[in-house]
Formats: C-alpha cells, structure tokens, sequence
C-alpha cells in the first residue's frame, strides 16, 4: 500500500513511520494524542483532507476529515461547519457513512466517520472507464435512496459528485459521504465564478445562481454523476467556470442516450429527467427516482443455460427424418386411394407396411430427447425443474403471441398463404397420383407437370421471405413442445424419469430461481396429485385441468403487463387506460396465483391427514367462476378496443 502523505503507512504489512510528516500532520496528531493514532491521508480538497486513523479506545479503522486551516480561522464558517455536521452526524442509513464524532478541539475543526474500504466511484470510473449499465443503475438506485433519507430530514447535500460516493470493496455497496457539510462559507458565494471549486460541473443551475436550492438540486446532481457513470463524460463542458455556468443555465444537456448508446431506455430516460433546467420537471425526490431505475414488478430470473439448452435441442437428423416420413406418407395416401378405388386389391398390405416405414423415424427421435433428458437428470436436475422449464417456455410463447395478436395480419399474407397451400396441394397430388401409379408421367404434359413444382416453390419464396405464418399457432406449440410437454407432465414422464435416474431433489443451488409463482405452485400442486392415493385422485378429477388453466390465466395476465409496459401513452387519457389495464392485469395475476396456492396447501392438508376433500373441491370451484370472470374481462376489454379502433 502507498502511503499518500507524511505519518504512518503499511508496507508489506508491516507499519513503518514516514520520516518527513507536515507540521499540520504533526499538530494533528498531537492534538488527537490517545484518541486516534494517524496513519495515513487518504486525500485532500478544498474542503478538507481526509486522513486514515485507528480509534484507541474501539480499535478500529476510521476516517478524519479536517476543515481547512483557512476556513478554521473564520468563527462563522466553524460554527457553521460543526452545526451542519453534527446534523448530518444524525442520519442513519445503510448507503450513508455514519459520523461518529464532530469536534473543535485545539484549533482543529474535524469530524471522525466509519472508514470504507473500497474507492470512490469517481476513482472508479477514472481507472476502468464507464461502469456496465446494471452497475451504474444499481448504484445510483442506492444513492437515490441515502439522498431520500437525508432529504426528508431536512438535509441537502449541495457537493453530490463521484468523489463523494463510496464503493464497498467486495459488496460494491454505495456509500454517500459529506452529507450538508460541502457548503463551506456562503451557497451565495457560487455566484462568483472565481470562487467555484471543481464540483461546479454537479451544481445544478439554481445553486449555480445563488438560489435557494432544495432536495431536487442533489437530483440533478445525480443526473450528472449517471450521465458521466455510463457515459464518461459530462453533459456540460466549457473552456472556462462562467461559461460552464452560463451553458448550464441556459442549454438543455443533451440524452445520454446520444452519449452512451445502446443504454437500457429506463435507465437513459431517468437520468435526462434528472437533468432538466426546470427543478419542477426533475423527479420530486429520491424515492421517485429510485423507483423509476427499479426492476419491472414481474421481473424473473433467467431460465438457466443447461435447462434453456435441452428446451432448444433440436435432433440433427429431423429434416431427413421428416423428408421420409414425408415422402413415405405420400406414397401411404397414394396407395390407400387405389384401394378405396379397387386399383390394388392387395392395397391394406402394402398400406400397413408403408405405414410402419413412415413412423419409424419416430423411435430415433423418441430416443434423442430421452437421452437428452438423462443428460439433465444426470447434471442434478429434477424432473420438476424440466416440468418448470416447460412451463417457463409455454408462458415465454404465451407473452409473444399476446405481444403479436396486437398486430392485425396484412390482407396480403392471407391472401399468399391460400395460394401457397393451395399450390403445395395441387403438388402433392401430382406426386401422389404419379407414385402410386395411378397416373403413368409419361401420360402427362410436361408443362403440367413442372406447373405445380415451379408454382409452389415461388409462393413459398414469397412466403418465407413474409414470414406468413402457415400452422395455427395451437398446432405449432404442440409440435413444439407440446408432445414433450404432456410426456413429463404425465404418470408414463415420471416412470421414464425413475427410469433414466432422475434425482428426487435439485442437486444444484438456486436452480429453482428461475421459476414463475404460478409455474412453481402448479408444479408442486401437480406433483401433490399424482401422490394422492388413488380413491382421492378419482373424486378429484378435474384438478389437474384447473391448475394448467390457472397457470395459463396468470401468464396471460404477465403477458399483459409486459404489453402494457411497451406502450408508450400518447397523452394522459391513454395513460389513464394503459394504468388500468395493467392493474386489472396485476389483480388477474394475484387472483390466479392466490388460488394456486389455496390449491396446494390444501393438497398439503390431505397428505398430512386430512380425509375431507370438501375444502377442496370448493376451492376448485372459486377457481373455476375465477376463470369465467377473467374470461368475461378479456372479453370485454377484446370488445372495447374494437370498438375504439372502429372495427
């Protein structure tokens, strides 16, 4: 460790004494003699020097900071200086460094504060350049709320700037320092260019004018400190202070958007409305601003790469495995028309036998995803968390399709997805009436026979190229993951999974972080079920299908506020609407889940005793009119955004 001025430094662990101390230094430490022993400065501006000290009587590290010879000497700025950070001395935060002592003794005016072990964020971002954008809003969320604190106890800050923000070494924690004690003499005197120290840049216009200036001018300040934290630069640069001051006051900054592309738009608009000129357009206090760089409500954790890898896996041989099927179909139909046409009399032989060619590429299949799941089962994964994965996929494709039934399908795509299908059509029996026999390719015109292939093969260009969409959406998730999806989440998926060694408990940490409320709770009420007795699941038929309605009601409702989180109001009555909406959402979500719940602690109930199924069947039932009434909401909210857009 380098020692940063005259007194006691750490070298190689070992406390050495500086053999040239200053003679403040020296008068300091006389003055603090079996208080505090000195070590080493830990840095010094205009409004004081910082030193490193050991507490005697607690034996531990604290910080010093002392108020300037020059300034000691004016009683006013003294009295001041004690006043204010005694004040400060009264807060209590866990993102605010406590003072411990404030004291005037021997010509020294000084306060003693936990010392942190860390840097400043300003040190920070001059070693290693901008902070990532997760970092700067998580650390500007924690000085947002040390700066709410202080506010509502009357205390501003005035000296809100990278050098004041302290980062924890090995938590990363931010610490605000310097609370009501940067002022020095007169917040008048700023108004005297030559008398501005280098944190002119953080004032905000008000305090640079002389203003009396609240806590809305720290938030400004702290739009700076964002805009240079993500940015690595300042909004406002000039060659001289009153220029600085002038620019400040006049010019609008501009986004930092523009500065630092690529920022998360939350992130980017907080920190432009911390900035504006007007204090009333600024947030109204740290709180407001720390809820504005909050996460969404419903955010989730990511699903976890080994379990989104297996959802994605995909056998390197479907195409050709497809192809056959394909084409063995073909020749299926084609054989099974000439024996209902009486062309084949030995048409159910060969029919059964092409049949059984055709579904062959079914068992490699079947074989490929099963050996990926024991890949699963074998890295500590349980067959709950592939139920979850599942059900994490199946609410991800509920939330894009909610996102794309927004959007009307142009007239055109209709109208090429009939001629597409209508031509693969006209191609496929062409095919399969040559293949069969029925019809000899000689005994057509080649005109006629190229027609369907070139005809199909331009539509379906077009078609690709459209990205028209040609299986319903319910067909393509059930090819998707809907076969896999009814396997594990049936009796015949958890013998498989006994079979393939399926762990009874996650052996990994923190695997289960990734789950919805709604997806954890069916699974765990689903796993309840298939564990009730036999008699029991019979009274209880219908549960499983309530649950999986259930968890599809609350990943509507999610999708819905993911919609609503996208739209940006045009003016406040659309604001007005998009609010509701996302509340009726939220109360949808809550409903759901509360009856999930219910569900499973009353399937709790009866594994720990209980023989009465009445309170739960009851309970199915308010889950059911739960459903008809959210039906009935989506229903009418379909009927009147209809009728506002006047179809």
């Amino acid at each position: 460790m380098t020692a940063c001025s005259p007194g006691i430094e750490e070298i190689d662990g070992i406390l050495r004494v500086v053999t040239h101390p200053s003679a403040e230094f020296v008068d300091l430490q006389a003055a603090l003699a079996g208080e505090y022993s000195l070590q080493r400065e830990l840095g010094r501006g205009g409004m004081g020097v910082v030193y490193l000290a050991r507490d005697v009587q607690l034996d531990r590290d604290v910080a010093i900071k002392v108020l300037p010879t020059h300034l000691a000497a004016d009683a006013e700025a003294r009295e001041r200086f004690v006043r204010e950070a005694r004040m400060a001395a009264g807060l209590s935060h866990p993102h605010i460094v406590p003072i411990h002592r404030v004291s005037d003794n021997r010509g020294f005016v000084f306060f003693v504060m936990s010392y942190v072990e860390g840097e400043t964020l300003g040190e920070r971002i001059r070693a290693r350049g901008p902070l990532p954008p997760a970092d700067a809003t998580r650390v500007l969320r924690e000085v947002a709320w040390a700066l709410a604190y202080a506010h509502g106890r009357g205390i501003v800050h005035r000296d809100v700037k990278p050098d004041n923000i302290l980062l924890e070494a090995g938590t990363g924690r931010a610490l605000v320092t310097d609370f009501g004690i940067a002022r020095g003499r007169d917040a008048a005197s700023v108004t005297d260019p030559s008398k501005i120290t280098g944190t002119a840049h953080f004032m905000s216009p008000e305090q640079a004018a002389g203003d009396t200036v609240d806590g809305r001018s720290d938030i400004y300040a702290l739009g700076v400190v964002g805009y240079l934290a993500v940015s690595g630069r300042l909004p406002f640069e000039a060659s001289n202070l009153p220029a600085l001051i002038v620019r400040q006051a006049t010019e609008a900054a501009t986004s930092v958007m523009r500065a630092a592309p690529g920022l998360p738009p939350a992130l980017g608009a907080a920190i432009d409305r911390c900035l504006t000129r007007d204090p009333a357009g600024r947030f109204a206090d740290g709180e407001a601003l720390a809820e504005a760089l909050a996460p969404a409500p419903d955010a989730r954790p990511a699903l976890p790469p080994t379990l989104r890898a297996w959802l994605a896996a995909r056998n390197p041989l479907l195409v050709p495995y497809m192809a056959w099927s394909a084409g063995f179909s073909i020749l299926t139909l084609g054989n099974l028309y000439a024996w209902v046409t009486n062309q084949r009399p030995d048409g159910p032989r060969d029919i059964v036998l092409l049949a059984t060619i055709t579904v062959l590429p079914l068992l490699p299949t079947v074989g490929f995803h099963l050996n990926q799941a024991h890949r699963q089962f074998r890295a500590g994964h349980t067959l709950a968390d592939l139920r979850s994965a599942l059900a994490v996929a199946r609410r991800e494709r509920a939330e894009t399709e909610a996102i794309a039934r927004g959007e009307a399908e142009p007239r055109t795509h209709r109208i090429l997805r009939a001629l597409t299908v209508g031509a693969a059509t006209w191609l496929i029996g062409t095919f399969g009436l040559v293949l069969s026999g029925v019809v000899h390719e000689r005994t057509l015109a080649p005109v006629v026979f190229i027609a369907p292939v070139l005809t199909t093969m331009l539509l379906g260009a077009a078609s690709n190229a459209l990205d028209v969409q040609f299986i319903p959406t319910k067909i393509r998730n059930w090819w998707q993951t809907g076969i896999r999806e009814r396997l594990w989440n049936s009796r015949a998926g958890e013998w498989l999974a006994r079979r393939l060694g399926a762990p009874e408990r996650s052996q990994l940490a923190g695997v289960s972080a990734f789950r919805a409320t709604e997806s954890a709770l069916g699974v765990a009420a689903s796993e309840l079920f298939a564990a009730l007795p036999k008699e029991y699941r019979e009274q209880l038929l219908e549960l499983p299908a309530v649950v999986a309605s259930l968890e599809a009601r609350a990943a509507e409702a999610r999708a819905e506020m993911d919609v609503v989180a996208a739209m940006a109001p045009s003016g406040s009555a659309d604001a007005d609407v998009l609010a509701a909406r996302k509340n009726g959402a939220a109360s949808r979500l809550a409903e759901s889940v509360a009856a999930l719940e219910g569900i499973r602690l009353d399937l709790l109930r009866v594994h720990a005793g209980a023989s009465d199924l009445q309170p739960l069947t009851t309970l199915m039932d308010a889950a059911r009119l739960i459903g008809e009434d959210l039906g009935r909401v989506a229903e009418a909210q379909e009927e009147a955004e209809r009728a506002a857009r006047g179809d």
